[in-house]
């Protein structure tokens, strides 16, 4: 049998071969012998009538031995032939085509059990709209699921260190919380039997006038700001383990945010005097709402403190209004400003946006002050650029959409 093929031309049509002189017809078994793919063509008869090269070396016969053989006869050794059979049937009778259907071949060797996988495609040939053959497409998938069965063992192995990783990340953590919280506690006692002794002592050394001699003086007040700098930062250290273990809890209750700000400002007019530096208030009336008071001032201090030590000894400015059932708050300072990629990290856990070198502090004072904010159903933002300053605006709601001690989760 002998049938000739059209060749595609440029306009995507098919281009009649010429009938007289001119380049000879390719003939199907010419293209049988070349194309890469494995291919073959069944007639009504369930017979081989061309076969490609490609296909003969996947059931290995020759393309001689196949041409006008019955199906059953070449491919009866193999273990999928019964299926290969009633599927060309079913597409010889039906006229449907069977696309990407997958056959598995596992062959004994010499090196033990070897798995071949074949992608294979059904489909009816016709002429004049009757159905007078079948065309076998196969695609050896064998070289390609392998590669893709290394990939997939190679991302799941390194999903596995991923995740082994990120286990060990969250135990280190866990560890640390607990160290923290641990040390916290122990050192508060220690340090509050100082504050003690210190206040009993100059005390005893001023006598019944309850004063300390004058060269006493400057350095008790050096020790008792030491400190309650160090009850400070203890304090913070609990905050964060509370915070991680989700039992920092909030007691809200009717207040005067107005009253706390200037309250707080006159408290700290003396560390912005020693900066050489000037705290303006821009506060109007009473400015009512219901809040943590001991949280609140904590934010509060962690602000102010702030303007103090990054303030760069120029003016801060506090202002307070309100917007609606919102509470505004802000603080302005002159200072040394803060880069693009600090302001990225600037809330973040034992982060800092400056040097450690130049700069005291944990960096845990703003990661603590979100806390406390976002737990009041509030936010906090900051407006900044290097050398410029920092404005830092906390917004919270005079009636915050969280129950009494309501507990603030770890984040």
């Amino acid at each position: 049998m002998t049938v000739t093929v059209g060749i595609a031309t440029e306009g995507g049509g098919i281009a009649t071969p010429p009938s007289g002189g001119g380049s000879r017809p390719v003939e199907l078994a010419e293209l049988m012998s070349t194309v890469p793919l494995g291919m073959a063509i069944i007639d009504r008869e369930l017979r081989f009538v061309e076969v490609s090269d490609a296909m003969a070396a996947m059931h290995g016969v020759s393309r001689e031995a196949h041409l006008g053989q019955p199906m059953v006869e070449v491919l009866r050794a193999e273990p999928s032939a019964a299926d290969v059979v009633r599927r060309v049937r079913r597409v010889l009778e039906t006229g449907v085509a069977l696309e990407g259907v997958e056959i598995i071949h596992r062959e004994s060797g010499a090196h033990g059990e070897r798995t071949r996988v074949y992608r294979a495609s059904y489909h009816p040939v016709r002429r004049d709209g009757a159905i007078v053959a079948a065309c076998i497409y196969v695609e050896d998938m064998t070289e390609r699921r392998r590669v893709e069965a290394q990939r997939d063992a190679g991302a799941a192995r390194e999903r596995s260190v991923r995740e082994q990783a990120l286990r060990e990340t969250q135990e280190a953590v866990r560890a640390r919380d607990e160290f923290l919280s641990v040390a916290a506690h122990e050192l508060r006692t220690p340090l509050t039997s100082l504050r003690l002794h210190l206040q009993l002592l100059l005390r005893q050394v001023g006598g019944s006038n309850q004063e300390p001699p004058a060269e006493l003086a400057p350095r008790a007040r050096v020790l008792d700001r030491q400190l309650s700098r160090l009850v400070g930062l203890v304090n913070t250290l609990l905050d964060v383990s509370r915070l991680a273990a989700g039992r920092l809890s909030l007691e809200p209750r009717e207040l005067d945010l107005a009253q706390m700000v200037r309250q707080m400002a006159e408290a700290f007019s003396e560390e912005f005097t020693r900066a050489g530096s000037t705290l303006s208030l821009h506060v109007d009336g009473p400015l009512l709402g219901e809040w943590d008071s001991l949280r609140l001032e904590q934010v509060l201090v962690n602000l102010l403190s702030n303007a103090v030590k990054y303030g760069g000894g120029q003016p801060v400015e506090v202002s307070l209004a309100s917007e609606g059932p919102t509470a505004v708050l802000a603080v302005k300072d002159q200072g040394i400003g803060i880069s693009e990629d600090g302001m990225a990290r600037l809330f973040g856990k034992f982060e800092r946006a400056v040097s450690e070198r130049h700069y005291g502090g944990l960096g845990l004072g703003l990661y603590i002050t979100r806390q406390i904010v976002e737990a009041m159903g509030g936010s906090i933002t900051v407006r900044s650029a290097q050398g410029k300053g920092s404005t830092f605006i906390l917004r919270l709601p005079t009636r915050p959409p969280v129950p009494s001690k309501a507990a603030v989760g770890a984040r």
